[in-house]
């Protein structure tokens, strides 16, 4: 995490406007009580405090359990969680926003959320059924994607979906911009266009790679989007010495070796990082969009 936020301190484009998501599974899988460990913990507040835009609730987010999401949601303030089809069932609707579109200007972007229900059998021990629910992929793109291309001029898909569930998907929908995916993927972290113009971007396993795009936008080019993207391997080379995330780590590591779970809810801190924030670039013709490639467990 350290890493990544010096990665993007160095890289961030201070004439764009940045657009910063996780595609899911950014917390450690949590065991059968469920809950918000300190590791968990510690990884929503870096989240929150490197101000992320927009993050994908994946298997690993919906095994912490329903009042652990609940608090999630409801205790993060400047950080909003997608996720299209995971249903509240006592209210029949979505538990966090299925989608979110940031106006920047002359330029429009939707991310939408998808859960791949055939991760969660009627079987499984990862949902609590009597209080929420994953309710179809198709039914959930069907209701959703075709809305958000009217809507924005561009469409980001942030999801768990292997590459032949990509396939069906972009058949389909190929007005979807980009998709990228914790699941597993045939090209691995390569970026690759599927049908006509989708770029399929993979997070990887490791956490240990870092990725940005940009995207450009003009009216004159129609349904067309400048594209260019960059990754490089969060090695040796983003290390700090000192400095706030050192400090924030030593204290992590201290509180770990006494780990209480976090089952009644998960506390926000307040923002230490306002230099990374999306609000401090002015407006402009580019917008990047940018992804971390974290997936613990």
């Amino acid at each position: 995490m350290a890493r990544w936020a010096t990665f993007v301190q160095r890289h961030q484009d201070p004439t764009a406007n940045w657009l910063t998501v996780d595609a899911g599974n950014f917390v450690d899988r949590a065991g059968a009580t469920g809950g918000c460990s300190n590791k968990c913990q510690f990884l929503v507040n870096s989240y929150e405090d490197l101000h992320y835009d927009v993050l994908n609730i994946a298997r690993q987010e919906v095994s912490m359990g329903y009042e652990t999401l609940v608090a999630l949601r409801d205790t993060t303030k400047t950080t909003k969680y997608v996720a299209a089809n995971l249903i509240d069932e006592k209210s029949k609707r979505p538990i966090f926003d299925p989608y979110v579109i940031k106006d920047y200007g002359n330029m429009r972007v939707a991310i939408l959320g998808l859960l791949r229900d055939a991760d969660f059998p009627a079987t499984t021990s990862l949902v609590d059924t009597t209080k929420m629910r994953v309710t179809s992929t198709a039914d959930a793109a069907a209701k959703y994607i075709p809305e958000l291309a009217r809507k924005a001029n561009a469409v980001v898909l942030l999801c768990e979906l292997p590459s032949d569930d990509v396939d069906s998907l972009v058949a389909k929908y190929p007005d979807i911009d980009i998709i990228i995916s914790t699941g597993a993927l045939r090209q691995g972290e390569t970026t690759t266009i599927i049908g006509k113009k989708t770029r399929l971007v993979g997070t990887g396993s490791s956490g240990y790679n870092g990725h940005y795009a940009t995207l450009e936008f003009k009216p004159a080019w129609g349904d067309s989007i400048g594209y260019s993207d960059f990754k490089d391997a969060l090695l040796e080379t983003y290390d700090i010495a000192g400095g706030d995330w050192a400090t924030r780590l030593a204290a992590f590591e201290g509180a770990s070796k006494t780990p209480p779970p976090v089952t009644s809810g998960v506390r926000a801190v307040p923002n230490a990082n306002p230099s990374l924030s999306p609000e401090a670039h002015p407006a402009t013709p580019g917008t990047s969009t940018s992804h971390d490639g974290h997936s613990h467990g």
